[in-house]
């Protein structure tokens, strides 16, 4: 197995090596890389094209989305080149209907694949038959929480069963979780038969996936084939190779690369645009005077084959609809943004399919946990243009469609992992249509979804930088934490007397010290006296509801809690208190979502509170983002040395461990 690339021999000689050593069993992780135009693509044209060699499917080509908008969807979805290629690898195999549709719908199956030979007993997270896969046993709950070593195992035992060779283009839109995925590979990947070639924009990468740029400057880990610039032997071989019959004189040769830079993809452009245009003569030779003309139109970029401004209006909206969605786009979305039957829309993009070429259907998919007919833009170039093409409130009205119509179908569907898978489209809609509400509630999903699936930096990435964009360092309240909460008893009152103060602070001693039966018994007695304000009655009861959740007796906790907020003119001291206490027992719970939003209302009420209150809500924090080791705790810690120290609350900084 040999790949030929005009102008570029070293890394044909690569590839090549690598393919035969895939023949005898020998795996490798590769990547080509290089800017737009240098050919990455094309070499994977040229890989895809061998497997008519090799038994089907044994070559695996796949696209890491690009953008919804300006939003990049991909670093929230975990592990999502690997899910289309399985989806890929078992679509044409013999599976059943039902089981090749589950698997349709991608990322979920990854959690419980066991081996190529029963692939499908992941089934039944992700079948739409929800009573027949109901239940799911622990041991399989527990598996979807090592998502990246389960993709790696699973793809180990698919290339040990079925060898095949993997093609990522674009890779520079992946997840971390997917660079980790490569990160284990390479350790055993020698190993086995299973040879993975992706694609990288280098400017990209560095902009949008720090992990897989950081992996490309690792010289000795994973061989890097670099398409630079081609020098002018290289570019004459491009030329020679977009247009065999082509023959330039010597000064036009020289003229096309110094206007192409020795860029692979402008050159086979130009090249093409002169043949279209009538320009290059029967016997090959080019007119005088094409290379002296400049500016070229729009619409007569050749990678799209076609006129792109002479499209009618109607047939470009239509094309502006599919490119809304994505580039990869769905008869079901379009005939409901055109409010229209599915068979019209199959039919009008079937026309336009052959009237222009920039889309192609690639078959029935399973999106959005229904099957469909799905389609793609076939050039980068036609999907960016049409993206464009609406005005800024027309684009923004689509996208509100887009995520009204998703919203639809998330709450329509029982099954937790499609709703995950939906939750991130959801977001990224809903931002383009400036909804930052409906793309906080969404994300806060996608953040639960990727912690079941073991994803914990892409959920952690989802918290920290999606959920607290409108937030400061005080406000980063939104985390998951294992029910820790500082008890600052001697000012949790709202202002009651002094000996209510002292007995206040006594009895939140008493919990600290682990004494929580007694401290409940004796608060339970002090909520028997008649004299006790409304704020103090409130104290007591956010005391007896952490004695309780101390002792796990969370209904008793909810109950005190509950009487709590029920209690006439409460202040914004006590609100803050309950809210506090409320959050810790979400958290005990593992309601981690409740939390969260809980804790941040605390926050924005600790802000008009004295002191007391916000070193109370700045410790939760603190504890939160430490029990997951997030970067940002230390910032907290910093705040709150500077605060304890500054009011003398050295009780406070010790049992922080500041």
């Amino acid at each position: 197995m040999k790949i030929t690339i005009p102008g570029r021999a070293a890394a044909a000689s690569t590839i090549s090596s690598a393919l035969a050593a895939w023949r005898s069993g020998r795996g490798d992780v590769i990547f080509i890389s290089g800017e737009s135009g240098s050919g990455k693509s094309h070499v994977l044209d040229q890989i895809e094209a061998l497997r008519e060699q090799t038994p089907k499917p044994s070559i695996v080509r796949v696209d890491c989305s690009p953008p919804i908008g300006s939003f990049n969807v991909a670093t929230i979805q975990p592990l999502q080149p690997f899910g289309h290629a399985i989806e890929q690898l078992y679509l044409n195999g013999e599976a059943t209907a039902k089981k090749r549709l589950a698997l349709n719908i991608g990322m979920s199956v990854l959690a419980s694949i066991p081996i190529a030979g029963d692939i499908f007993y992941a089934v039944k997270a992700i079948s739409q038959d929800v009573s027949e896969y109901k239940r799911e046993t622990a041991a399989m709950q527990q598996k979807k929480r090592a998502a990246v070593a389960e993709c790696v195992e699973t793809l180990e035992r698919i290339a040990a069963e079925t060898p095949f060779i993997l093609l990522v283009d674009d890779g520079h839109w992946s997840d971390p979780q997917s660079v980790e995925v490569i990160q284990r590979l390479r350790a055993t990947i020698k190993n086995i038969p299973l040879l993975i070639i992706w694609t990288v924009t280098p400017t990209l990468a560095q902009q949008s996936n720090m992990p897989l740029a950081a992996m490309l400057r690792d010289t000795e880990g994973t061989p890097t084939v670099s398409l630079g610039d081609l020098d002018r032997t290289g570019s004459d071989d491009v030329l020679a190779a977009v247009a065999p019959d082509i023959r330039p004189t010597e000064q036009q040769r020289s003229v096309l690369y110094d206007r192409t830079a020795g860029t692979p993809g402008i050159i086979a452009e130009y090249v093409r645009y002169l043949v279209r245009t009538e320009q290059v003569r029967s016997d090959g030779t080019i007119a005088p005077d094409a290379l002296e003309k400049s500016g070229l139109k729009l619409g007569d970029h050749p990678a799209t084959d076609v006129l792109l401004h002479e499209i009618a209006d109607d047939d470009a909206m239509t094309l502006a609809l599919c490119a809304a969605e994505g580039r990869e786009f769905t008869a079901f979305m379009i005939a409901a943004l055109m409010n229209t039957d599915v068979i019209s829309v199959v039919r009008t993009l079937r026309r336009l399919q052959h009237q222009t070429g920039v889309i192609k259907s690639v078959g029935m998919r399973t999106r959005y946990g229904l099957k469909t007919t799905a389609y793609e833009f076939t050039q980068s170039v036609a999907f960016t243009y049409f993206a464009h093409y609406p005005e800024y409130e027309e684009r923004k009205h689509l996208h509100q469609r887009i995520a009204e119509i998703l919203t639809k179908e998330f709450e329509s569907s029982d099954l937790d992992e499609v709703r995950g898978q939906i939750s991130t489209l959801i977001a990224a809609h809903s931002i383009e249509a400036e909804d930052t509400a409906t793309a906080s509630r969404m994300f806060a999903v996608a953040a639960t979804a990727a912690d079941v699936m073991g994803a914990s930096d892409t959920a952690d990435r989802i918290r920290r930088e999606h959920l607290h964009i409108n937030l400061d360092a005080e406000e980063v309240a939104t985390l998951s934490v294992d029910g820790q909460q500082v008890i600052d008893g001697g000012s949790a009152g709202g202002g009651g007397s002094e000996s209510f103060q002292e007995l206040s602070g006594r009895l939140a001693q008493l919990i600290v010290d682990g004494e929580c039966s007694n401290a409940r018994t004796e608060i339970e007695a002090a909520l028997q006296q008649r004299t006790l304000t409304g704020s103090e009655r409130s104290t007591l009861l956010c005391l007896v509801a952490r004695a309780h959740l101390e002792l796990h007796s969370f209904a008793d906790a909810e109950h005190a809690l509950r009487s709590a907020e029920q209690l006439p003119d409460l202040g914004k001291r006590d609100t803050c208190n309950i809210l506090n206490m409320q959050a810790a027992i979400l958290m005990k719970q593992g309601r981690t979502d409740e939390a969260r939003k809980v804790l941040n209302e605390a926050t924005r009420h600790s802000r008009q509170l004295p002191l007391a209150h916000r070193v109370l809500t700045l410790g939760n924090i603190y504890l939160l983002l430490r029990s997951v080791h997030d970067p940002l705790s230390e910032r907290f810690a910093r705040k709150l040395r500077e605060l304890t120290l500054q009011n003398a609350l050295s009780g406070i900084r010790s049992d922080l461990q500041l």
